[in-house]
């Protein structure tokens, strides 16, 4: 025999997913870029690599999410952000930086350079820091990060197919 009050007490303490306070990640779609592969990796949503190592170094896009307060804007967030990075490597330099729009979706992007912390090489990296747009209520928000990373002598060819992948990013 099923105890009707006990059930009922459960059921209205239960916390669903999804729900309004409890979100799903926003869904999205971008476009691998040609020739690229489709990976996942630790603490990243999906990662776009070269097939084949570079020099000795696999370039790649990662995109990485968070959620965030909804008072953060994407200024603060670039500060968050580069604060991360200079902890990590102190000689990271900014090389590059504006606010753009890819498919009417705001975007801070950043241009860098850097050490890498193991080894020391020289690497370039570019940010694509974004947020998702609200929805319901609650406390916080989603945001969105790009991270390509290549040798730096190899700018020049991997910044295009960054730039073209971030900017067929797209919320469904």
């Amino acid at each position: 025999m099923v105890d009707s009050e006990k059930t009922s007490d459960i059921v209205g303490r239960l916390a669903m997913f999804p729900s309004e306070l409890i979100r799903p990640v926003p869904s999205f779609v971008f476009a691998v870029p040609s020739g690229w592969v489709l990976d996942d990796a630790p603490d990243s949503m999906a990662v776009v690599r070269t097939p084949e190592e570079v020099d000795g170094f696999w370039p790649n896009l990662v995109l990485s999410h968070d959620k965030v307060a909804r008072t953060l804007d994407l200024e603060q967030a670039a500060k968050v952000t580069w604060a991360k990075i200079k902890a990590q490597c102190p000689d990271a330099d900014i090389d590059m930086q504006k606010l753009v729009k890819f498919g009417g979706l705001p975007m801070y992007l950043r241009g860098c350079t850097m050490s890498a912390p193991q080894s020391g090489r020289k690497l370039a990296q570019l940010h694509a820091i974004f947020l998702a747009p609200v929805k319901g209520t609650g406390r916080t928000m989603d945001l969105f990060q790009f991270t390509g990373t290549c040798p730096e002598n190899q700018t020049e060819k991997a910044a295009p197919v960054f730039l073209d992948t971030i900017s067929s990013f797209r919320f469904t």
